[in-house]
C-alpha cells in the first residue's frame, strides 16, 4: 500500500437539526415515509455525532438551520469546496434551492471565495457529487441525477484544480442518486465503491485510477441498508477511522485487517427516521478543505 502524504478532513461543516423534518417525499428512493420523525431523537443523536467527530480530532463548524429549511440538515449538498473556493449548488429538487441564500453568507463569513452556479441554471449538488482521492492527485464529479453532466465543465472553469485530475463519474442507479451514496475514498488510498451504482466505463476509470488492488467492492447490503459511502473517512495522525452508521461483519473485518478503526454513530439507534432519510442525515457534513 503506498504510503500516502495526505491532507485529511479535518475540520466539517455540520447543520444543527433544529428544523429538520420529512415532508418533501419523493426526493430519492428512500423518502416513503410512514412514522414521524423523532425530533427531539434526532436532536440528541446529532450531537452525539458531533462528540465522535470531535473525539478524533476534527473541529466542527456549525451552520444554524433556517426556519423552513427541513432538508438543510444535508449541508454537503449546498456547495463543492476546494483550495479555498466554494461553489454554491444549484439543487435539483426547488424546495431546497433556498439553502444556497445562507451557506453563501456562512462561506464569505470565513473568508472563501464565493461563486453561485445558479444562474447558470445547471443542476449541481456540491459534496453531495464530488469526491477526491486522499493524495488529491484525482477528484470526480458524479451526474445522472442531482448534478448534470455539464456541471462538469462549470467546476472544472471554477475551481483550481492545479495538480489534480478531474473526472466525471455516470450514476445510473436510482438507488445511489449521489456519488457520495456510491463510493468512499479512504485514508490508506482504499476506495469503498458499490459497482452497479456506476455507467460501465465509469467503473472501468474508477479502477484504473485507483489500482484493482486497492477497490473495495462492496455489497447491496452496505451501500443500500447501511449506507457505508455516506460515511466519513478521518485520519488523526497514524489513527486511519471510518465513521458510518453500519457496516456488514465482513465489511468491517476486511476494514480492521486494512488498519481502519470503524466508529459507529448513534444514528443507527433511530430506527424510522434513518430508513426513510436519516442516513443521508447522519453523514450530512460538508468536508471542509
Amino acid at each position: 500500500m503506498t504510503n500516502f502524504a495526505v491532507r485529511s478532513w479535518k475540520r466539517l461543516m455540520m447543520c444543527r437539526p433544529t428544523h429538520f423534518d420529512v415532508i418533501h417525499k419523493g426526493h430519492n428512493a428512500y423518502m416513503t415515509m410512514t412514522d414521524p420523525v423523532d425530533k427531539a431523537l434526532s436532536m440528541k443523536q446529532w450531537e452525539g455525532m458531533k462528540t465522535t467527530f470531535e473525539s478524533i480530532g476534527v473541529k466542527v463548524d456549525s451552520i444554524e438551520n433556517s426556519p423552513g429549511m427541513v432538508d438543510q440538515v444535508f449541508c454537503a449538498n449546498c456547495a463543492l469546496v476546494w483550495g479555498g473556493t466554494a461553489l454554491i449548488s444549484n439543487m435539483y429538487n426547488p424546495p431546497r434551492r433556498a439553502e444556497s441564500d445562507p451557506t453563501i453568507q456562512w462561506f464569505k463569513d470565513r473568508g472563501f471565495k464565493v461563486y453561485d452556479s445558479r444562474p447558470h441554471g445547471l443542476n449541481l449538488e456540491g459534496c453531495g457529487d464530488f469526491a477526491y482521492n486522499y493524495d488529491r492527485k484525482h477528484a470526480y464529479l458524479g451526474y445522472g441525477f442531482r448534478s448534470d453532466k455539464e456541471a462538469f465543465n462549470l467546476v472544472k472553469d471554477v475551481i483550481d484544480f492545479t495538480g489534480t485530475e478531474f473526472h466525471p463519474l455516470h450514476l445510473i442507479s436510482d438507488l445511489c442518486y449521489h456519488l457520495d451514496t456510491a463510493m468512499l475514498n479512504l485514508s490508506q488510498g482504499h476506495v469503498l465503491v458499490y459497482p452497479p451504482a456506476f455507467a460501465a466505463e465509469s467503473y472501468n476509470l474508477i479502477k484504473e485510477i485507483n489500482g484493482e488492488e486497492n477497490i473495495i467492492e462492496i455489497s447491496k447490503e452496505d451501500c443500500v441498508d447501511n449506507f457505508v459511502p455516506n460515511g466519513i473517512p478521518v485520519q488523526d495522525g497514524d489513527k486511519h477511522y471510518v465513521v458510518g452508521m453500519a457496516f456488514s461483519q465482513g465489511l468491517r473485518e476486511k476494514l480492521t485487517d486494512l488498519g481502519y478503526e470503524v466508529l459507529i454513530t448513534p444514528y443507527r439507534n433511530s430506527g424510522k427516521v434513518v430508513v426513510v432519510s436519516g442516513a443521508r442525515f447522519l453523514i450530512s457534513v460538508f468536508r471542509q478543505l
